[in-house]
């Protein structure tokens, strides 16, 4: 193979999260004016031009290449500019550099990419962070996710792919596009030379102000990625209109039918679908007469009976006259089971309707409700034991998880959130009758064929993914009802499933390159030892990662990254980095991996945590129990493929944003 000397033009696959600190990702935008206006645009993942600054050796860094970067507009989500003349330098491994064939007329987008993606993703001041329940892959409006199917990609077409990332900060971005997307994305854009192009979406679309109350102070990121949802699906529209079609998480049709939750209450008829009584509630018929929220549940509590009468008799059961006594409030557009209100009787619904679009109380303290959603969805309350979500990739059933909220708090919200992975744990919800949960199972089985049958006639294709969720309950030994509670779209929460990321990522990636023939079975691959399977460090500037076994049947080197966060320190930072296990060393019977800057170990402390600590905890021969970060071991399991995220301290709060 020719080596590369100093001095020659070359292209080097960049990837910003994998080059730059958390804190200040560089894209690699085409015009210095794309990096300093919003809504920014620019290459975060591909081949960009640089230049080799000294002669490539076998010997030195594994054969890697030394470059300087030689394009000069590297920007920011912020704005800021790299200095092109800083001197900058980074090692690549030889396979992610090449001669640049068009080095005279330097350009970003030299190489014709089998794929290209458009993404579109949250550029805030507050950063996201998603609930360890999301599992290692994170939310899907994350970094650590769209980094996660990237990587995946990456396994299976190597360095044959590129993403453009646009930063959205509010809806005044996601109007510019909207307007001039035809423009922007036109055949002359360098993405549309890619064999395939799509789009991706990373938001939240939500019906309420940006920055309101509501959205900044729920959950623990003041409302990261809640974008304004009709700029959204204009912006989305307008793209589909360029040409450019939706890979995730659907096509704006249906997602917005999804995210909207109209289709609760357009379907409530179809007995075949089995959805509990459900309706609509016209905002024009709450706000009317002052916000007259009693006439309103009054019209709503009457509608919701007549519309379990009528699903009773397409049922072919006999209508009952037994009153509704509990249900839920919700609205459209909202997300981590939020704004979703149980009520009890009439008064109980005229508060839920009431809280939900006028008043609530957020941290002590009464806020109003500042959305602009037309009507208020009203469901009857369905008795069950768990809930069953199955996961379907590429139109059949991938699996199965249970989950239950095992109480409603005082403010008629639900919480305390529980997962089991098996139906033998499960069993314990319905009373130990494994045989009621079968049959539960067999029927939401059933009842997910005629649900893929009408999200295909939304869409007249097969969806990579897509989440179904039913309320099972048992009704007799062996015997169990069924009602649909919930449609989620591709980006729905995999729980920290084992090896379900993976099969999604690859039906995303089949969806993109609309070649089924070319990139069958990509779950059946090998993907350890793979030549094209990289992992960069943004401070170790680290060649690919071979897992070499040795005696220990440990991976001989280990990547870890600690993000830089609010509550974080510099010295759990400087965790980052490259991590080469000591040969025949073993404290407390496990492998011990030293940073290659030789001041951070990761180590098995006494209590069967693995911690990253520091001098303090190698002068204590590791016979203690103490670091930066930890997560609970296994047994034989490697550090890097513990279940679940790892814990920063000295808190030990977990934080899906740390990788090792």
């Amino acid at each position: 193979m020719e080596k590369f000397k100093a001095g020659d033009d070359v292209l080097v696959f960049y990837r910003m999260t994998k080059r730059c600190r958390p804190e200040r990702k560089y894209l690699a935008v085409l015009d210095q004016r794309h990096g300093a206006y919003r809504p920014r645009c620019g290459i975060s993942d591909g081949w960009v031009p640089a230049r080799v600054v000294a002669d490539q050796h076998e010997k030195d860094n594994s054969g890697d290449v030394k470059v300087e970067y030689t394009w000069p507009f590297f920007f920011t989500q912020r704005g800021h500019m790299a200095d092109a003349c800083s001197g900058w330098t980074e090692w690549f491994p030889a396979h992610h550099v090449r001669k640049d064939p068009d080095s005279k007329r330097q350009r970003l987008g030299s190489l014709d990419p089998k794929l290209a993606i458009l993404t579109f993703r949250w550029g805030g001041l507050n950063e996201i962070i998603a609930p360890a329940q999301w599992g290692e892959t994170g939310s899907s409006v994350s970094d650590i996710f769209i980094d996660s199917y990237c990587d995946h990609f990456q396994q299976h077409i190597g360095a044959d792919y590129e993403v453009w990332t646009v930063y959205i900060e509010d809806k005044s971005d996601m109007d510019k596009v909207a307007d001039t997307a035809h423009l922007l994305f036109s055949g002359q854009h360098p993405l549309r030379r890619a064999r395939k192009v799509c789009a991706m979406y990373h938001l939240y679309p939500t019906g309420f102000e940006e920055h309101c109350v509501p959205t900044s102070e729920t959950g623990g990121d003041g409302g990261a990625a809640l974008v304004d949802q009709k700029a959204f699906f204009r912006m989305m529209q307008a793209v589909e209109r360029a040409g450019i079609p939706s890979r995730f998480p659907h096509d704006s049709g249906l997602y917005e039918l999804l995210a909207s939750k109209r289709w609760t209450y357009y379907m409530a008829l179809a007995p075949h679908l089995q959805l509990p009584a459900t309706i609509a509630v016209p905002r024009m018929l709450i706000e009317q007469d002052g916000a007259d929220c009693k006439q309103a549940s009054h019209f709503a509590y009457k509608a919701l009976c007549q519309v379990r009468r009528k699903q009773q008799i397409l049922r072919g059961e006999t209508p009952s006259d037994v009153p509704i006594i509990k249900g839920v409030a919700k609205l459209g557009f909202s997300w981590e089971a939020l704004d979703v209100k149980f009520w009890e009787g009439q008064r109980g619904l005229e508060t839920a309707i009431s809280q939900l679009t006028q008043t609530i109380e957020i941290s002590d303290e009464i806020t109003g409700q500042p959305h602009d959603l037309e009507n208020l969805i009203v469901q009857e309350y369905v008795d069950h034991d768990l809930e069953l979500r199955l996961y379907v990739v590429d139109g059949e059933v991938e699996t199965t998880i249970f989950t239950k909220f095992c109480k409603i708090k005082p403010n008629n919200e639900f919480g305390d959130f529980k997962e089991a992975f098996t139906s033998a744990e499960a069993a314990q919800w319905i009373g130990g009758d494994l045989a009621a949960l079968e049959d539960g199972e067999r029927q939401c089985r059933e009842i997910t064929e005629h649900w893929m049958d009408w999200v295909r006639m939304q869409t007249c294709q097969t969806p990579p993914g897509i989440r179904f969720d039913y309320f099972v309950g048992k009704t007799a030994p062996g015997k169990a009802t069924v009602r649909t509670l919930e449609i989620c779209e591709l980006g729905f929460s995999m729980l920290g499933k084992k090896g379900l990321p993976k099969k999604v990522f690859s039906a995303m990636l089949r969806a993109c390159l609309e070649d089924e023939t070319d990139i069958a079975d990509f779950e059946d691959e090998p993907e350890a030892g793979s030549s094209q399977v990289v992992s960069e460090s943004a401070e170790s500037e680290a060649p690919e990662a071979l897992l070499e076994q040795n005696g220990s049947s440990m991976p001989s080197v280990l990547y870890i990254t600690v993000p830089r966060v609010a509550h974080g320190t510099p010295d759990q930072v400087k965790c980052t980095g490259k991590y080469e296990q000591v040969p025949g060393t073993f404290p407390n019977g496990q492998a011990l991996w030293i940073h290659d800057r030789g001041d951070r170990f990761l180590y098995a402390g006494n209590d069967g945590y693995w911690y990253v600590g520091d001098e303090e905890e190698q002068d204590a021969n590791f016979c203690c129990e103490s670091g930066y970060i930890r997560h609970a071991g296994a047994a034989g399991i490697p550090p890097d493929q513990l279940r679940g995220p790892w814990e920063r301290g000295p808190g030990w709060y977990p934080e899906i944003g740390i990788l090792v």
